[in-house]
C-alpha cells in the first residue's frame, strides 16, 4: 500500500503537467467560451465617462505573481482604453512585487505606441497602506520630471487626479484604496481591476458604489475586452486572450492540490484524536 502511495506521489506532478498540456493542445470548446453576459463592461464605460477631459488618472499597480497572469490580459486592455480616450496616466507601486510588474508594463508601453508625453512613473512609494495615506495628501514626483502631468500634478497635488485604477492583489488591493485613500482626498471614480480570489471582500464596496466598476472575475475581463474600441492602439493589448480549457484545467489542478493537502492535514489530526480516546 505504501509503495503505492509513493509511485502514485511521484507520478501526480507528471499526470498534472500532461493535464495542463493537453488543455493548452486542445482547441477551445465553445461551451466555454469566457466571454458572456455581464454588466462589468457597462459599469467600467460609465464609470470612464464621469472623467473629464484629459483627465489624469493614478493607476496603482500591485497585482502579484502569482494572480497576475489572471487579471494580465484585462489590464493591458484597460491601459490602452485609457490611451484611447485621451487620458494622462501617472503610475505607482506600494509593493516591491507590484513595482517589478509595472516596470515590465511600461517597457511594453514604451515598445508599442503609447504617447509618452500622456504617461508617467512615479514610482515605487514603500509603505503600503501608509504609502496610499501620504499619496492622499501630496504627490511625491520624480527628480527632474518635467511636462503636462507633472505640472499639474506639481499644481495640484492630490487633487489634480481625476479618478483611480486600482490593479491589485493578494498583499493590496482596491479595499485599501477605498479605505484608506477616499477619506482623506475626497470622492472620485475608482475602478479596480482584481483576482478572482478578492472578489467576496471587493463586492460590498461595488455595491456601496465606493469602487464604481470592477472587473474581477475572467469572464467580466473577456466581456471588457470585446467591446473595448481601441482603435489603432488595440497592438496594446493581448493580440492572443487566454484560452478557456487550459484556465478550466488550471483551476482543476488548483482545487486537486489544495483539497490534497487538506486531506493530508486533516487525516493525521483524526489519528492523534483517536489516539488520544483509546488511551483514555
Amino acid at each position: 500500500m505504501r509503495d503505492r502511495r509513493a509511485l502514485a506521489a511521484r507520478l501526480a506532478p507528471a499526470a498534472l503537467l500532461a493535464l495542463l498540456a493537453a488543455a493548452w493542445l486542445v482547441p477551445s470548446a465553445p461551451g466555454l467560451d469566457l466571454a458572456g453576459e455581464s454588466d462589468a463592461p457597462e459599469a467600467w464605460d460609465a464609470a470612464l465617462d464621469a472623467l473629464p477631459a484629459r483627465g489624469i488618472v493614478l493607476v496603482a499597480f500591485d497585482p502579484d505573481l502569482g494572480t497576475y497572469a489572471e487579471i494580465r490580459p484585462t489590464v493591458r486592455a484597460a491601459l490602452a482604453d485609457l490611451f484611447t480616450r485621451d487620458h494622462r496616466l501617472a503610475l505607482v507601486s506600494l509593493t516591491p512585487e507590484g513595482r517589478a510588474l509595472a516596470l515590465a508594463e511600461m517597457a511594453r508601453l514604451d515598445r508599442g505606441e503609447a504617447n509618452p508625453r500622456r504617461w508617467i512613473d512615479l514610482g515605487f512609494v514603500p509603505g503600503s497602506e501608509a504609502a496610499i495615506v501620504e499619496i492622499a495628501r501630496s504627490v511625491r514626483l520624480p527628480a527632474g520630471s518635467a511636462g503636462e502631468i507633472v505640472g499639474r500634478l506639481r499644481d495640484g497635488g492630490s487633487d489634480a487626479i481625476d479618478g483611480i485604477l486600482v490593479v491589485g492583489g493578494n498583499e493590496l488591493g482596491p479595499r485599501s484604496w477605498v479605505e484608506q485613500y477616499l477619506p482623506r482626498a475626497g470622492d472620485r471614480p475608482l475602478l479596480a481591476v482584481a483576482p478572482t480570489v478578492l472578489l467576496p471582500e471587493l463586492l460590498p464596496y461595488v455595491e456601496t458604489g465606493q469602487v464604481d466598476a470592477l472587473l474581477g472575475t475572467p469572464g467580466d475581463g473577456a466581456a471588457y475586452r470585446a467591446s473595448a474600441a481601441l482603435g489603432r492602439l488595440d497592438q496594446l493589448a493581448d493580440a492572443a486572450p487566454p484560452r478557456s480549457l487550459p484556465v478550466l484545467a488550471g483551476l482543476v489542478v488548483a482545487i486537486a492540490v489544495i483539497g490534497s493537502g487538506l486531506v493530508r492535514r486533516a487525516v493525521p489530526i483524526r489519528r492523534r484524536g483517536n489516539e488520544r480516546g483509546d488511551e483514555g
